[in-house]
């Protein structure tokens, strides 16, 4: 589906925000980073896997590190509208992904359980994704989306070419589904 302007993408974005407000007042805090992570970790623990008190403080302070980067220290994630603004104008800028894989270096070491500088599908399921409430088939799809090298790992790179796709494209393609499958009807995204 082809849109000339950013109906598109301010819907994806919008989107996102809504997962990322874990506790749904209407702002994205670092409360909420804080929520994501230990909900990952609670999820990792219910599987079977030792989660010490030192994982789940170093854990909750690299949540602060991520949720700054990502929203500018809080100024870009006071409400919908700032945020998706915001990130609907960088994510169109030179350097926008330069910018996103240093910011997601951080996420992506918050999210690797094992410390093996990949995630595996259980990790990206149980720790990014399941979290924010995106449905495990979807998370699965999305898995097998962004695994171009097709090895059963993430990479960072792997995972900074779908994220920068998902918050730059325009138009939908199939790295609009890396959050989980969205609306095809037009009329739910419209600016």
């Amino acid at each position: 589906m082809f849109c000339r302007d950013k109906s598109f993408l301010l819907y994806k974005l919008d989107r996102m925000f809504v997962m990322m407000d874990h506790n749904k007042n209407g702002t994205i805090e670092k409360k909420d980073y804080t929520a994501w992570i230990k909900k990952g970790l609670d999820n990792m623990e219910a599987l079977g896997y030792e989660v010490t008190e030192e994982r789940r403080k170093r854990a909750e302070k690299l949540s602060g590190s991520v949720y700054n980067d990502f929203t500018l220290y809080g100024l870009t994630a006071k409400n919908k509208k700032t945020y998706v603004g915001f990130h609907s104008v960088v994510s169109q800028m030179p350097g926008w992904k330069v910018w996103a894989k240093r910011s997601l270096k951080e996420t992506f070491k918050l999210m690797d359980f094992d410390d093996s500088g990949d995630w595996s599908l259980e990790e990206y399921v149980q720790m990014v994704c399941l979290p924010i409430g995106i449905t495990e088939e979807d998370a699965k799809e999305s898995f097998k989306m962004l695994d171009t090298d097709g090895n059963g790992k993430l990479t960072v790179d792997e995972v900074t070419e779908g994220f920068t796709h998902y918050f730059s494209d325009l138009n939908k393609n199939k790295w609009a589904h890396m959050f989980g499958r969205l609306d095809s009807d037009s009329d739910k995204w419209e600016e």
